[in-house]
């Protein structure tokens, strides 16, 4: 399953830390609030491109995460008619990640080469669309989940940006220990599933999203879940630059939405089955009442 997950900010250094920041306040800047704390234990190269940062992981050949702030300006500027038109951009090897793989070791994988920021959130800037077809923002997805519900995901959070003025977007794939690989060496990773947070920091709201690398069924609300929820299944620390308190709170969904049963669950089918989700707290252009502070 995929997740949808929270924000990123341009030129920012997305960090995989080892411990936590300091104590900062409720209006922490971007810049803290896109650095997540990765676990001890998974190999981790970050990388700050102009628009995004990604923290890429060399044994297995594809992100750890990804993260972008996506403001109202910048969805504008992404849906003029004199934006960056996807059709004129290409896959590429970031020549800078000795482990970045080449556009070609897809091939005939039966996986496409699925963004974790998406194009369309990068139209605004040629430096950004390039960056974003780099294949360290990629990953072997299936292309059922990738041009289907994953893709109505990302055109949500779009929206969402437009109406709540800046987002911070976190995405990444769900690896278990057992998992299938593509390439001519068989050394990249295909995940099991998507995570996908989103963090509105002018509310103080988030929501988080989980889909299986396949064909999805249902729509957002069967796939919604709590930031907790991914920091449980990752081992990824989201939003740690906020206070304690309102990182708990905005983490928690303690609204009813969503949360794992007894700890750790080992695959994502199963936390479907876990979670249940009030069917009045998402609407179609809105996050409502989900890891609401209050």
């Amino acid at each position: 399953m995929a997740y949808v997950v929270a924000f990123l900010a341009i030129s920012m250094a997305f960090a995989g830390c080892t411990g936590r920041t300091s104590a900062a306040t409720a209006n922490e800047p971007s810049e803290a609030l896109l650095k997540v704390v990765l676990p001890g234990d998974v190999t981790n190269e970050h990388i700050t491109y102009s628009a995004i940062s990604v923290d890429f992981n060399d044994e297995r050949r594809i992100p750890n995460c990804v993260a972008y702030k996506l403001t109202q300006q910048m969805v504008m500027m992404a849906d003029a008619p004199d934006a960056e038109k996807r059709k004129n951009y290409k896959f590429n090897k970031d020549k800078n990640v000795a482990a970045c793989p080449d556009w070609w070791e897809y091939k005939n994988s039966g996986y496409d080469r699925g963004h974790m920021a998406p194009a369309d959130d990068m139209k605004w800037s040629r430096e950004a669309m390039t960056e974003c077809f780099y294949m360290t923002n990629m990953c072997p997805q299936n292309n059922s989940l990738n041009s289907g519900a994953w893709r109505s995901l990302e055109q949500k959070v779009h929206r969402w940006a437009a109406s709540y003025g800046e987002l911070l977007v976190f995405t990444g794939p769900i690896v278990h220990s057992a998992h299938k690989t593509i390439g001519p060496e068989h050394d990249i990773v295909v995940p099991q599933g998507f995570f996908k947070v989103i963090y509105a920091p002018k509310q103080q709201r988030a929501i988080a999203f989980v889909y299986d690398n396949v064909q999805a069924k249902g729509g957002l609300r069967r796939h919604a879940v709590s930031v907790d929820d991914v920091e449980r299944l990752t081992g990824i620390d989201f939003l740690s630059a906020l206070p304690d308190d309102v990182e708990q709170r905005v983490e928690a969904n303690n609204d009813g939405a969503s949360r794992l049963e007894n700890g750790k669950l080992e695959t994502t089918t199963e936390i479907l089955e876990a979670i249940m989700i009030d069917n009045t707290t998402l609407q179609d252009d809105t996050i409502v009442a989900i890891s609401t502070p209050h």
